[in-house]
């Protein structure tokens, strides 16, 4: 993991929506790629949704018969989220609906962060790993000694960004509140992060943009505070986490799950050759692409993960065992490898007009571009793309109609983009086709016969 050492100290930072330490975590994270960061005070509110305060815990302690069992302060998540102080005696049977742990992993902190998102309803909380709790006497009170404070704070939201010759924007999207958890966060903005580097090196024709922030909050409010211009530019965009696990891609649906961010990402995956996880909008996952998608924004967005089909997307997942040891290198590269290939297609798309009519002789030495078939009595050894290159030859020619683009016919006859790009550029160097520029992504939301 080439960027090893700055995620070990994130996941050991307190971080949160509205905590002083994701300074330090934009901080590091700018070593990976420079982000400009945005900045929104705790209690600003916008459609219900408000900014938290910044939070201290300054005691959180558990005693039964003058012993100390628990102490919250050893572990960034020891402690439910934005917990209200209390201080009192209470029974188990109370005491019981104030820990938070998972059974199954009975070594863990589990992660609560409902307060964050409810601060109407704050309710105060410990997480215990199970191995301790499962221990604890059901006679006599406990003590609780629980000591929060609330500070004016601020939200952080950081964005990278690409520009292209036109304003239109692809949006990449992960978030950045879950302490001490790499894959439900972390390794999608990773992974965002990689392809920013890669693409800082290329000549593009739209833009990219990458959004890094506490989930739906940091969502919610960056885009309150864009312009309708800004706004208009971005016309699709990916979610992603959970990337790095040892799992086949989870792609989820836009809202109507026919747009050309679908179209892309469903082709590349089937490229892979691999297992991968279909489904609709927020059947798999839900998390900021239910905030892009919003009444009024319905900017187009696919969310990528590998998530399991399970309630718990990963056994990990929501505990402290989200760690590193966790990550995947060859999972998360693929997930870059995938954005990468992503952002290829669209710019290196056009649509393909004939000069010619009639039938062309292919195998004639002018053109060269006869794509051989089996025939009985032969074996030619030929590979799959050979084949279905050959069965298709005759119908893709109708198809250079001005119409189509090389994409769309990749997806039409499922072969490969660059499989197509390459016999289509064949037929451009011979003066059959020629091509030309899709000037922007609203080009294929066009109606079709």
């Amino acid at each position: 993991m080439l960027h090893k050492e700055i995620f070990e100290k994130i996941l050991k930072l307190n971080i949160g929506v509205s905590q002083s330490e994701n300074n330090e975590m934009f901080k590091l994270l700018s070593d990976i790629f420079p982000l400009q960061l945005h900045r929104y005070k705790s209690g600003n509110e916008h459609n219900g949704w408000i900014v938290p305060h910044d939070w201290v815990i300054k005691k959180a302690t558990i005693e039964h018969n003058g012993k100390i069992l628990f102490d919250g302060t050893v572990h960034p998540m020891a402690v439910a989220g934005y917990s209200p102080s209390f201080t009192g005696s209470i029974s188990k049977k109370e005491l019981d609906s104030h820990i938070f742990y998972r059974e199954n992993l009975a070594n863990v902190y589990t992660f609560h962060c409902m307060n964050n998102y409810r601060p109407w309803e704050r309710i105060w909380g410990f997480c215990v790993p199970y191995s301790e709790f499962k221990n604890w006497p059901e006679e006599g009170n406990y003590l609780i000694n629980l000591e929060t404070e609330y500070l004016d704070g601020e939200m952080l939201v950081g964005t990278a960004h690409h520009s292209g010759k036109l304003e239109e924007t692809v949006v990449f999207n992960a978030h950045t509140c879950h302490p001490c958890q790499f894959n439900d966060g972390f390794a999608g903005v990773y992974a965002i992060l990689l392809m920013f580097n890669w693409l800082k090196t290329q000549k593009t024709k739209y833009s990219y943009k990458g959004v890094f922030g506490p989930e739906h909050l940091g969502t919610v409010h960056y885009t309150a505070s864009l312009t309708e211009k800004e706004l208009s530019n971005f016309k699709a965009g990916v979610f992603t986490e959970m990337v790095s696990i040892n799992n086949f891609f989870a792609l989820q649906q836009s809202f109507n799950g026919d747009h050309i961010i679908d179209r892309v990402y469903r082709l590349l995956l089937k490229e892979l050759d691999k297992p991968f996880r279909e489904g609709p909008f927020r059947t798999i996952l839900g998390n900021d692409e239910t905030v892009w998608e919003g009444p009024g924004l319905e900017i187009p967005f696919i969310s990528l993960s590998r998530c399991y089909d399970s309630p718990f997307y990963y056994d990990e997942y929501h505990t402290n065992n989200d760690d590193l040891n966790l990550n995947s290198d060859e999972k998360l590269n693929e997930c870059v490898d995938l954005f990468i290939n992503s952002i290829k297609v669209l710019e290196n798309d056009f649509i393909v007009k004939r000069k010619f009519k009639g039938l062309v002789a292919l195998s004639n030495p002018k053109y060269n571009l006869y794509v051989q078939r089996e025939e009985p009595g032969m074996r030619k050894n030929l590979s799959p793309m050979q084949l279905r290159l050959g069965e298709i030859q005759d119908q893709i020619v109708r198809y250079f109609d001005g119409n189509y683009s090389v994409f769309e016919m990749a997806e039409r006859f499922q072969v490969s983009f660059q499989t197509m790009l390459d016999y289509i550029n064949g037929w451009v160097s011979k003066g059959l086709v020629e091509k030309i520029e899709i000037t922007s992504l609203d080009y294929y939301q066009r109606m079709k016969s």
